[in-house]
């Protein structure tokens, strides 16, 4: 291949679907999609040998592996981290990670066409009535960003009641009993996918904006809690 033709495999496991495309020169040119939950660590190299069969194209023409940094599941992200270290060292390619929030409010605007707001908050659920959440403007820039972020009455507080918000994705609906304001408008039909990485990881590699293979964790956020059988 060409050095003008970039090809990069796109990973989204951030979130409970299990999500892979080919980016060519930043589009997407082939994705697929598991959506029932949970399903990465059983069906993720399958998905990966499948997308790449039928978009024709070979290990060895592959450039760089993007995925889905976090926040966000931790099992998910885990699976992702070491599929694509394998896949890069192998290779001999770079990693590229993208801020999952980032991917988003990038998806939530490019798929779905919601536009017209001042600022996104792309929300994914962090348990009980936490969610991780950053506040974007609608130039894709960070406005304020959070470890993670309670979800109560001090929301409000945020809020500049005069500009146009959009909160979305799978904790956004923990907002609707502590907010009501035609100024605020609550998505909950959001859906990530590895399509939203395609062009972000494109810009990256562009700019040698690349992860140390050996040292990359993705962006956790906190720690891992397990339930142990009594």
């Amino acid at each position: 291949m060409s050095s003008n033709n970039v090809t990069i495999l796109c990973i989204e496991t951030a979130n409970s679907i299990t999500s892979v495309a080919i980016a060519n020169n930043g589009k997407c040119i082939h994705s697929k999609h598991i959506l029932e939950p949970n399903k990465a660590a059983d069906t993720l190299h399958i998905l990966i040998e499948e997308l790449l069969k039928e978009s024709s194209i070979q290990f060895n023409q592959l450039v760089a592996i993007a995925i889905s940094a976090g926040p966000g599941s931790y099992t998910g992200l885990r699976i992702a981290a070491a599929a694509a270290k394998g896949y890069c060292y192998s290779l001999n390619i770079p990693l590229i990670a993208i801020p999952t929030l980032e991917a988003m409010v990038y998806g939530v605007i490019h798929r779905y066409q919601l536009t017209g707001v001042d600022f996104y908050f792309p929300m994914i659920d962090a348990r009980r009535m936490e969610v991780f959440t950053t506040l974007f403007s609608n130039e894709i820039i960070v406005e304020k960003s959070f470890i993670s972020l309670i979800i109560d009455d001090n929301f409000k507080n945020l809020l500049d009641f005069n500009k146009k918000y959009l909160l979305f994705g799978n904790g956004a609906s923990k907002i609707n009993n502590i907010l009501n304001s035609s100024n605020v408008t609550i998505f909950e039909n959001f859906t990530p996918s590895s399509e939203d990485l395609c062009l972000l990881a494109f810009q990256r590699y562009s700019k040698l904006n690349f992860e140390d293979v050996a040292y990359f964790e993705p962006n956790y956020y906190k720690a891992f809690y397990s339930t142990q059988i009594k």
